[in-house]
């Protein structure tokens, strides 16, 4: 989470907080890279063989043997909290929340990490949960067909969507879905909100599904209520294939955060051929201070890792 308290670092994104991003990340990268891997236990993908659970623990269908070792994350915090201050003295953020955790057998850092923030977009991922978890008791839901007839009020958007539902348009859930998680389109997340609302009118099953993740639900789109390390944990159990109980589904969503149409935030530093599973969220809070978030997993040879 960054709080940005200059107007222009939001508005020239591609200026000034990917230049902030790429620090923070390539702090990480380079810790990973430099100092961490044993080479002799590199190819772990390829004695594990080949699977259709890719975004999946490891650990659920094969031994892993450790590729990293776990003494260098205390110099890689203090490297990160550098970061964060030179540029909190430069005053291109005022404040910045980072959780990272090792997904293999490692530990955690955090950095302000229970500050509470803005989830915004964030929202669209516990709503993606919330249909994959309608399918197994409507079996045509992704199937339905709805109208946009343009009566949603969407927040607006300064990363704006490069696609985005058109007025008097029909989409099936399906497609709805692809538009809110791939481009981030808040009309898309409206329209499947009604829609939830429409078929669920005695219920609400969006709360139930903040409520079986275990976190607090915000009681709005904007509320302040949630932390990185709070969010973080929809990633685990989706990594661990602990919330659905079909393995194919977490694959399914995971797979699905992977096809983001955003390719800043975490994917800075990264190689292209590196899978991100992820999703990001940015809310005005002021005249002069915006939030931005991104949340996934990085698919590091071997040694998965989430970093919000």
């Amino acid at each position: 989470m960054l709080y940005l308290s200059d107007y222009k670092i939001y508005t020239y994104m591609k200026k000034e907080w990917i230049k902030i991003t790429a620090l923070i990340f390539s702090g990480v990268t380079i810790f990973l890279i430099g100092y961490f891997v044993h080479p002799s236990n590199s190819n772990l993908d390829s004695e594990c063989g080949s699977s259709k659970y890719e975004h999946l623990n490891k650990e659920i269908k094969c031994d892993s043997k450790l590729i990293l070792k776990k003494n260098g994350y205390i110099q890689l915090k203090d490297n990160i909290i550098k970061i964060i201050n030179e540029n909190k003295e430069k005053k291109n953020i005022t404040e910045a929340s980072i959780y990272f955790r090792d997904l293999q057998n490692g530990p955690t850092l955090g950095i302000n990490e229970h500050e509470l923030f803005t989830p915004a977009s964030l929202l669209k991922v516990p709503l993606l949960l919330t249909y994959y978890n309608l399918r197994d008791s409507i079996n045509d839901i992704f199937e339905r067909k709805i109208s946009f007839r343009g009566d949603n009020k969407a927040v607006s958007q300064d990363i704006r969507p490069k696609q985005s539902i058109k007025l008097n348009q029909i989409y099936t859930i399906s497609e709805l879905l692809n538009y809110m998680i791939k481009y981030s389109d808040n009309q898309a997340y409206y329209v499947l909100l009604n829609y939830l609302n429409k078929i669920s009118p005695d219920e609400d099953l969006l709360k139930e599904t903040f409520v079986s993740l275990g976190i607090l639900f915000p009681k709005s789109f904007i509320d302040e209520t949630l932390s990185v390390k709070a969010y973080s944990s929809i990633f685990v159990q989706l990594f661990n294939s602990s919330y659905f109980s079909k393995k194919e589904t977490s694959e399914e969503v995971l797979s699905m955060l992977g096809d983001i149409d955003w390719r800043d935030g975490l994917n800075l530093g990264v190689p292209d051929n590196m899978k991100i599973a992820h999703k990001f969220g940015e809310r005005k809070t002021s005249e002069k201070i915006k939030q931005l978030h991104d949340c996934g997993i990085i698919y590091f040879p071997g040694n998965p890792y989430l970093y919000v």
